[in-house]
């Protein structure tokens, strides 16, 4: 058995379907099928979740949302039309999302999410309908009648354990399963979101769940290229990937996969597959439990990310207070601000957290409780800050690999702000400024790949 999830642009209109129908009844063991909300049709296009995000904000700031709401179905409705359904498929998705709508709610939290929600569980609904209609059993099925459970943290919500156990029933149903992903439910029977692209993790708690041979991941991409084929030209592609590789690239820029898909699949030692639903013929990327191939360059992947602030902190005598550092990471915890790295030295200490997590008062209060609680000589925040990561399993006991690095980045005029490495050696995270992150990335590359890679 195999767990396949098709992204928004497997998603996005009727021809793409039909490729995806194709890819699933081309192989008896694809018995589970993930799928996300409509995506972009060409680039100027609006995502189907967009949409939906627009409707519900609108409705609750009493603005007008019928607009959005009509052309949301009018989306649904082309495609509908395209794959020749009924037109009673359409009324049903129409009827579905206005429900939505009206039904009450305690919180504008809980509302978005069920709004939210609404585009990856039609589509499952109209492409288990195209699916009976073209001579197969198929069956949608809702996630709370199976019992995935999530964590009543909306637009972020976790996996409770006791899904994967509820989940086994799966096995049951006779046919192919058509399963919406990127929610779930609370025990309390809210509809709970993952955060965005979450549709890759329901993917991967099926997959855990049911262990199965291998969980596919479709979307618009051959394979994984070792750098972003936006900013590098003719990237290489990577046959194959450890987990560990693909969770720091995922972290630092990699829009393949979420960057929270690997853990259910890594507990268990499920392959994923990463595969193109317009050429499914092509091998694409493995990521495993550990490499099988050479070593010969010690860079899997370079990604780049902005949107970093670093808090700097300096204290004489940093080094011998005890508990400095946990008493720092307690006062971010109680303002709700996860932490990304911790580079330091014996008087100082900065750390790296994600702008969308600092607001005015936030930023405020932590600079005046670390002031006073813990009588530093001097606290400031830096913003315009990029991380560049380079990462690869091959870099582990390779001398060196710092040294080019460095070395492609001062040729090219680029100052390095920060460097932090983790005791795997698996990554190298350089700090630069947000204006540099995609000359940094290109010169990387050329230093490890070739020497023409900007575009």
């Amino acid at each position: 058995m195999k767990v396949s999830k098709f992204g928004g642009t497997s998603m996005a209109n009727a021809e793409q379907i039909r490729k995806v129908c194709q890819i699933i009844t081309s192989d008896p063991e694809r018995k589970i099928i993930v799928v996300s909300a409509p995506g972009k049709r060409f680039d100027k296009d609006v995502k189907v979740t967009d949409m939906l995000i627009d409707c519900a904000d609108k409705y609750l700031r009493n603005k007008d949302y019928e607009t959005v709401l009509s052309n949301i179905v009018l989306r649904f409705a082309e495609i509908a039309r395209d794959l020749n359904l009924d037109d009673e498929v359409v009324r049903d998705i129409e009827s579905n999302l206005r429900t939505r709508v009206v039904m009450g709610f305690d919180s504008d939290a809980k509302f978005m999410d069920r709004m939210k929600a609404a585009g990856e569980d039609n589509a499952a609904r109209l492409v288990s309908q195209y699916l009976r209609k073209t001579g197969h059993r198929a069956h949608y099925v809702n996630p709370k009648d199976v019992g995935l459970f999530l964590s009543d943290e909306y637009g972020n919500a976790r996996v409770l354990p006791q899904s994967f156990k509820n989940l086994t029933k799966l096995k049951e149903i006779d046919g192919i399963v058509i399963f919406p992903g990127f929610f779930g439910y609370s025990l309390s029977g809210d509809v709970v979101t993952f955060s965005r692209g979450g549709s890759d993790i329901t993917g991967s708690i099926l997959a855990a769940a049911l262990e199965v041979e291998v969980y596919e991941n479709f979307t618009d991409v051959d394979s994984v290229f070792v750098a972003n084929p936006r900013i590098i030209r003719n990237p290489a592609p990577i046959s194959e990937l450890t987990y560990r590789e693909m969770r720091e690239l995922s972290y630092a820029g990699f829009t393949v996969l979420h960057e929270e898909t690997l853990e259910p699949v890594f507990q268990r030692g499920i392959p994923v597959n990463i595969r193109n639903t317009n050429n499914p013929e092509a091998h694409g990327t493995m990521i495993t439990p550990v490499r099988s191939e050479g070593f010969d360059i010690p860079l899997s992947g370079i990604a780049g990310d902005k949107g970093f602030c670093s808090i700097n902190i300096n204290k004489y005598m940093m080094n011998r207070e005890i508990g400095f550092g946990r008493k720092v990471l307690q006062i971010l915890e109680e303002e709700f601000v996860p932490f990304e790295h911790m580079p330091s030295g014996i008087d100082d200490i900065s750390i790296i957290v994600r702008n969308q997590f600092l607001d005015d008062g936030k930023k405020s209060r932590i600079m005046e409780r670390i002031s006073k609680e813990l009588r530093v000589d001097s606290i400031s925040f830096e913003y315009n800050l990029a991380l560049v990561m380079v990462v690869g399993e091959g870099m582990k006991h390779r001398i060196g690999v710092t040294t080019r690095v460095s070395k492609a980045l001062a040729e090219n005029a680029i100052n390095i702000r920060m460097i932090n490495q983790g005791s795997s050696e698996v990554s190298i995270m350089f700090g630069v400024n947000e204006e540099d992150v995609d000359r940094a990335v290109i010169a990387i590359y050329g230093e490890f790949f070739g020497e023409t890679a900007g575009k």
